[in-house]
């Protein structure tokens, strides 16, 4: 059997029966195509499979268009997007999520499915979602040479989609120098509060020696803004992160570690940073 097929086609090819279909030796990855059940099920081959059932003038698009370019944003059992043409009745299997555009302008294409332009597809990233996880995935996005954050300002200003004032107040954000998505969020709460923060700052002590690489820093106040990921078991990493930390105490730096539960309250998170700053500017006018 081929890698990915049409059940119908395999059915009016002799090759496999309906039971067949339903059998243990093939999946079904969309309603209507299938594969061997030894190949993986990831997102790729369900968007290889929505390839299938395009109609002419459609492509991938958005988070779907991101993981198969190689930015994964999108997980196996997630829905893959779409962009078709309008007007017309589409109708996708479920599993597939439909965008729809006047024209789909072409971009690339992947493994002989058409895929939308780059501008196109941030903008179905980040036009329904909230600030934080559009910024979060924009920023993804230009890190990983998918797009181009200027270019995409600009592409928006001619957009007159209900959903464009979403996507412009991302936009104005993106910044490929986050290294996380967590990272990203953590900068716009504090934006969204007024803090100038800025992402991947490097540090020097006097001498003109590395100290740390930064994910956040308000740098006027040397505050330093860490979001803490998976607790660190390793020793020699507890270890690690200690001495990056008397290090950077000693450049006179202070530093806030945004913890999961700060991100549930995100006042949290605002009132650590001020306090940090209020406590460096306390400092600094008592030297």
């Amino acid at each position: 059997m081929p890698r990915l097929f049409l059940g119908r086609h395999a059915v009016e090819a002799g090759v496999l029966t309906p039971g067949q279909l339903r059998g243990p030796g093939v999946r079904r990855v969309l309603r209507g195509v299938y594969a061997p059940a030894s190949v993986p099920l990831t997102h790729e081959l369900r968007v290889e499979a929505a390839g299938l059932l395009l109609p002419p003038g459609a492509g991938g698009t958005g988070r779907s268009q991101a993981t198969v370019l190689g930015v994964p944003l999108a997980g196996a059992l997630d829905r893959v997007e779409v962009l078709l043409p309008e007007p017309g009745r589409w109708t996708m299997p479920v599993g597939v999520r439909v965008r729809l555009a006047q024209e789909v302008v072409p971009g690339a294409t992947w493994r002989g499915v058409p895929l939308a332009s780059a501008e196109r597809t941030a903008f179905d990233v980040c036009s329904r979602v909230s600030k934080a996880d559009g910024v979060a995935d924009q920023d993804q996005l230009a890190r990983g040479g998918l797009l181009d954050p200027m270019r995409f300002q600009q592409w928006l200003e001619d957009v007159h989609d209900p959903y464009v004032v979403h996507a412009r107040a991302a936009a104005l954000l993106c910044d490929p120098r986050a290294e996380s998505p967590q990272e990203s969020r953590v900068r716009v709460l504090c934006h969204d509060a007024g803090l100038d923060v800025v992402p991947g700052v490097e540090v020097r002590d006097l001498a003109g020696r590395f100290v740390a690489r930064l994910d956040l820093a308000v740098e006027e106040f040397r505050v330093a803004v860490e979001h803490d990921g998976a607790w660190h078991a390793l020793r020699e990493e507890l270890e690690r992160d200690r001495r990056r930390l008397r290090a950077l105490r000693d450049a006179g730096w202070e530093v806030v570690h945004v913890t999961a539960g700060m991100m549930r309250e995100p006042g949290a998170v605002v009132d650590a940073v001020r306090r940090a700053i209020a406590r460096q500017t306390r400092s600094s006018r008592s030297v």
